[in-house]
Formats: C-alpha cells, structure tokens, sequence
C-alpha cells in the first residue's frame, strides 16, 4: 500500500540527487541546465513509478558551503522541482555525512526498493569526502544502492566520481561526463528513469547503456 503523508511505504523506491551547488556551478549555465533538466525528467520518472509496488519516494540535497536538504521523502506523483542557487565551496563529504544521517536515522527497519543515488558535480571537494563517503557506504542503505555519477563539464575530478560509484550494480558503472547542456539533460534522465527501472525490475539484471548524443547538439551548443 502507497502511504502519501510522508512516512515509508512498505516498498517504496527511494531516488536521491546530490548535487553540488558551489559557485562555479553559475558558470556557462548550467546550474540553469540542472534545474531544468531535473523538472523535465519527473514526467518521465512518474511513468517508471507505474510499475513499483508502492511509490518512487524523491530526495534532493545540494553541498556548497555546507549541505542542506531541497527536498525530503516526497511522492514523485505530488513532487514539484524547486531550483538549486549556488553560492560558495564543495563541500562533498558534507554532503555525503547529511545523506548517511538521514539513512541510518529514518530507514531502520525498513524495507524497500534497492535506492538510487545520482552524484552531480563540476569540480573537486574543498573537504575530505572520503570520510564523509565511508561514513555513507557504512550504512545498509548506502552500501546496496546503485550509485551513479555525472560530471558536469571538463574540470571536474573524475576519480572522486568513479570512487562514489566504487562498486555499485557490480562494478560496471563508470562515471558520465556532461560537456554541454544537451548531453547533461540526456545523462539525467538516463539516470533517474534507467536506474530507477533496474531497481524496481532486478530479474532485467542490466542497465541499458546510457545515450549518445553527439548527434543531437546543435552547432551552436557551446562545450563547458
């Protein structure tokens, strides 16, 4: 049974966006990128929600100068996008200690959908993300959910990404590398609708592979 007042539901899918709001992400657009590409990808995560048991359940936090919860355990049926500002460092591990908080406090005892967790980032911390990463992959709900990174133009540290990832859905992910807009807004919906699928349908036993698109960017898409 799908509960709609906040609290677990029995077999519910949990899909987490972290996502780094420093302030080189207000360069060339695309924190403008992200919050649209997220908005678009809802309509599309509602339809794999269809064949859950009980609900997809949306959280985002976003990690600067700290981190702090967007939006916590909502319905993606109810669930409006409310955009990510940026301002200040990246503080990554923070970002990961918050998530791993929330799971040991909240998803004791519970029972659910492998999770999905989607790691957006331009740059390379400013804090020991590898604590903060520890502390995360230490909880049962870190450590079973399929992990997956996407790297938001050329300078960002793709070794952090693909440590994140580490050995999610059997060590075949590998971090995405968004160079434009087009390419960012394809590899998000690839990941919140692909993996969310996996999840609810492991006997699938694979990910598809992510697009291409190449051949979709306009001449004028101008590369991060």
């Amino acid at each position: 049974m799908v509960e709609r007042d906040g609290k677990m539901g029995n077999r519910d899918l949990h899909l987490f966006f972290l996502i780094d709001a420093s302030d080189s992400m207000s360069y060339g657009g695309k924190v403008e990128t992200l919050n649209n590409a997220i908005r678009e990808a809802i309509p599309h995560i509602r339809e794999i929600a269809r064949e859950a048991e009980g609900a997809i359940k949306v959280h985002a936090l976003s990690f600067s100068t700290g981190a702090r919860w967007v939006t916590k355990n909502v319905d993606v049926r109810d669930f409006t996008w409310d955009n990510i500002t940026t301002k200040g460092v990246t503080d990554m591990g923070r970002g990961f200690e918050l998530l791993a908080e929330k799971l040991s406090s909240d998803f004791q005892g519970e029972r659910g959908y492998q999770p999905v967790m989607i790691l957006l980032s331009d740059g390379m911390p400013t804090d020991d993300y590898e604590a903060g990463l520890k502390k995360l992959k230490a909880t049962k709900w870190g450590s079973k959910a399929i992990r997956i990174s996407i790297a938001i133009g050329s300078e960002t540290d793709m070794d952090v990404l693909q440590d994140f990832i580490g050995d999610s859905f059997r060590g075949e992910l590998k971090p995405l590398k968004a160079k434009n807009a087009a390419e960012l807004k394809n590899y998000i919906r690839w990941a919140s609708t692909a993996a969310s699928n996996a999840s609810i349908n492991p006997t699938k036993g694979m990910l598809p592979p992510p697009p291409t698109v190449e051949s979709q960017v306009e001449v004028e898409e101008i590369d991060w």
